[in-house]
């Protein structure tokens, strides 16, 4: 379901088809609550935050690299990047 909605608001956004723009605001939406209250793989975080970048979401790649590292830290592994 979350690999299906990145791929429905990446799609949208590359412009592959033609869409209400209410219907993008509301994609890049449900991507940015997905990426903030869920708690996923670090490469969902990555990709969450290149979407809500072409969104124009401020910090989106740095915010979603600080999630993705919180997500290896969950699964037991290190990662350098500061939380």
């Amino acid at each position: 379901m979350k690999s299906l909605l990145i791929a429905a608001a990446a799609t949208v956004l590359a412009g592959c088809t033609v869409v209400p723009t209410g219907a993008v605001h509301q994609a890049c939406r449900v991507v940015e609550i997905a990426a903030a209250e869920a708690e996923m793989a670090r490469a969902w975080y990555i990709s969450a935050g290149q979407v809500l970048e072409r969104c124009g979401v401020p910090d989106a790649r740095e915010r979603a690299e600080q999630s993705a590292c919180a997500a290896q830290r969950r699964a037991g592994y290190s990662c350098e990047a500061s939380p």
